[in-house]
């Protein structure tokens, strides 16, 4: 009943700015478009929730300046391996690893689905935007801001799994992929991974971008099997479990999902 009659005042031409005022707002509590502080993204209290864990190796792919892989190296004893092709912000990274030689690692290369070269668009030369995809371009404010480009080299998850931490660690605790696009690329090249060490948790950053590159959340929960998708909510609500069957959960608007192993629990 409340929806019909809501639907006979405001279903019309002249109310559609009230209806795209009270979608947003609507948003903003489903956990979107809560940009850019680990409070507002919700990040904070998921990473009080991950030390709880006792974490003791997260990958951290798209790492740019490390304000994530920072917050991980302090409020956890973790092992870090962070990712990241833009030489400026990689800079960041190096002087992160100074401050933490035995436990953060700092790889200057990015990482996709197979080993290559590719170009890299980017803005500033440590811009948090820069992508491999020309179609995320699309997204207004991200073409208006990559309008350089260099050559990288690309390697895969596995592949630095293979040569570097297998034999180390017998597990993952985290794996964040933040690559403004490139997600699913990044999930192809890691399935090794992901079967091997069997993470506890997988981050993604989901966005606009997808939407231009057909993605939608449940494809790239197809690459995680044995996985309950958790958006994370704004200012410390916590996490809230999404059907990715279900069309609003893949809303191509800024978002954090956590995929939880299935044998774990978040109680």
């Amino acid at each position: 009943m409340i929806a019909r009659v809501y639907v006979y005042i405001f279903g019309r031409p002249s109310a559609q700015k009230i209806n795209n005022v009270i979608l947003q707002l609507a948003l903003r509590g489903r956990g979107y478009n809560n940009c850019c502080d680990p409070k507002s993204t919700g990040e904070a209290i998921f990473i009080d929730l991950l030390a709880k864990t006792n974490p003791k190796l997260c990958i951290d792919i798209g790492a740019n300046k490390g304000h994530y892989s920072e917050t991980l190296l302090s409020k956890t004893k973790a092992n870090i391996v962070a990712f990241e092709p833009l030489p400026k912000a990689f800079d960041a990274l190096l002087k992160l690893k100074a401050l933490h030689p035995n436990r953060f690692e700092a790889v200057n290369v990015g990482v996709g689905q197979k080993e290559d070269t590719l170009e890299l668009f980017y803005g500033t030369e440590d811009s948090e935007l820069a992508s491999f995809s020309k179609e995320v371009k699309q997204v207004d404010y991200v073409g208006a801001s990559n309008v350089n480009v260099m050559t990288v080299p690309v390697i895969t998850l596995d592949s630095y799994y293979t040569r570097n931490l297998k034999g180390r660690f017998e597990s993952l605790d985290l794996l964040k992929i933040d690559t403004e696009g490139f997600e699913y690329e990044v999930l192809m090249g890691a399935q090794q991974t992901i079967l091997e060490l069997k993470p506890k948790f997988i981050q993604i950053e989901y966005n606009w971008h997808q939407l231009f590159r057909t993605q939608s959340l449940k494809k790239l929960s197809e690459l995680i099997v044995g996985y309950s998708a958790y958006q994370m909510l704004p200012y410390g609500s916590g996490l809230v479990k999404r059907d990715l069957n279900r069309p609003e959960s893949n809303i191509y608007h800024y978002s954090n999902f956590v995929f939880v192993r299935d044998d774990l629990s978040l109680n």
